[in-house]
């Protein structure tokens, strides 16, 4: 080609791209016309699309990347560049962004120069192949529309060139970290029967779920309740716990010494049932504020955010219950309150009001008289208004606080299997001390309140 017929050839790209600029400027005017040969109907990239279809899927980055994933059943693995889980859900996103997938807007219908349009090579090119196609589905995005919001795209193989919308650069302008399986371990919340912090050889503190419900308590150093919620949050975090960065895939003993791992690691162990354990290492912290960590069979070394390492410094009393009782009111259907010597007896039962409707009232024998729910759940919100003020862990003899002969002690029972609960409270000079089941520390409680908790107990029913 002579150099009239090079110029000609950039004056008519040039021209194709300036027209489409106008044309996107245009159409914020209603006023104006459409260029011809443009159009903004839309209309689905891909017919024929099933997700549920796909056996794998390839990304081609301008940058030379080729990142490939496979399915297996439910589970997806990343083949290149390295072999390793995938993420199911960042897969599952862009396959259902490939189903929906529209036209913004025809550029072109001939084929044109994909230089100017950030086409050749593309930004990311993506290939899936679908049991039952005939051939993958591909598609080609490109740069950005100047002065406009979408990118300009093509299927391979068409002339047809057109606009999607700038949403599709974020599902699929992915590296390989964003679709490998991030999770560091693998343990649901719910599985976890118990779990172990040991620290430089010793065992810091072990909590463990009771057989009957889901209520926690603490079985080393000493026995004592567990605050259930604050557990449930903290094996929260623990399940979705994820790796910020990877430092490296295949750590070397000298590795794991940089990074404070393996044997001078801080280690977090899942009993998830008699046989599987699964145990997480937490290392030195980083210049970034992140944690070096990694899962104790594996030779990966990631950085995870500091949020579980800040709530294991806070050691066991991060989990200990400091709340007297925990009283769900809808759980109880009976309970004994016990003061001087005499023990009452209240029964939930559920009668007709005078509107007919169903109605809550706690039963006992004369001479007695019936308790409200009202009366009773004021009563069970008072315990648990009371929080310990002090744990006392070596407890001198009971008689010291007044808890050999409790001023009041409430016995409680509940639907199923879940265990009949207790609590002792006494008043012993300045003080007051609380005592409950499943404890062996006394409770150094608030005396105002306490008395306040004994006048409640002692005069339903009276």
């Amino acid at each position: 080609m002579n150099s009239f017929g090079r110029t000609a050839a950039t004056v008519a790209v040039a021209a194709s791209l300036f027209g489409y600029i106008y044309f996107v400027e245009s159409r914020k005017d209603p006023k104006k016309e459409t260029p011809e040969g443009a159009s903004g109907k839309r209309e689905k990239v891909f017919t024929g699309f099933d997700k549920l279809k796909v056996s794998s899927i390839t990304l081609s980055k301008r940058e030379g990347e080729v990142i490939e994933a496979e399915r297996n059943g439910d589970r997806w693995t990343l083949i290149s560049p390295r072999e390793t889980p995938a993420d199911a859900a960042s897969i599952g996103a862009m396959l259902d962004a490939l189903e929906r997938l529209e036209t913004e807007d025809i550029v072109t219908e001939a084929t044109p120069d994909l230089a100017p349009f950030g086409l050749s090579p593309p930004k990311v090119a993506v290939s899936v192949v679908a049991e039952g196609a005939g051939k993958p589905f591909e598609l080609e995005i490109g740069d950005n529309v100047p002065a406009g919001s979408g990118l300009f795209a093509r299927v391979p193989g068409k002339p047809r060139l057109f606009t999607v919308s700038s949403m599709v650069e974020n599902t699929f302008n992915k590296t390989a970290f964003d679709l490998r399986d991030r999770s560091l371990i693998h343990a649901k919340k719910d599985d976890v029967r118990w779990f172990e912090l040991r620290e430089k050889g010793r065992t810091v503190f072990k909590l463990a779920r009771e057989e009957a419900g889901n209520e926690w308590e603490v079985t080393t150093p000493l026995t004592s309740r567990a605050a259930r919620w604050t557990v449930e949050g903290f094996l929260g975090l623990v399940e979705n716990l994820r790796m910020d960065s990877i430092p490296t895939e295949q750590a070397t003993a000298q590795d794991l010494s940089r990074y404070g791992l393996g044997g001078a690691a801080r280690r977090l162990t899942l009993g998830l049932d008699e046989s599987k354990l699964v145990t997480l290492e937490i290392g030195k912290k980083g210049e970034d504020g992140k944690y070096f960590a990694r899962d104790g069979s594996s030779r990966v070394v990631a950085t995870i955010d500091a949020g579980l390492s800040d709530d294991l410094d806070k050691g066991l009393k991060n989990f200990r219950a400091s709340r007297l009782l925990e009283i769900a009111a809808y759980e109880v259907t009976g309970f004994d309150v016990s003061s001087e010597g005499v023990t009452r007896t209240f029964t939930k039962s559920t009668t007709k009001g005078k509107d007919g409707l169903d109605e809550i009232l706690w039963k006992s024998a004369a001479p007695t008289k019936d308790v409200s729910q009202d009366q009773a759940s004021d009563a069970f919100f008072s315990v648990g208004a009371i929080d310990a003020a002090e744990f006392i862990d070596t407890p001198r003899p009971l008689v010291a606080y007044g808890l050999d002969a409790p001023t009041l002690r409430v016995t409680l029972r509940f639907d199923g299997d879940k265990k009949e609960d207790w609590l002792e409270v006494a008043v012993k000079g300045e003080g007051a001390f609380g005592r409950r089941r499943g404890d062996a520390s006394v409770l150094k409680l608030d005396r105002t309140k306490t008395e306040a908790l004994i006048k409640t107990f002692t005069s339903l029913g009276s």
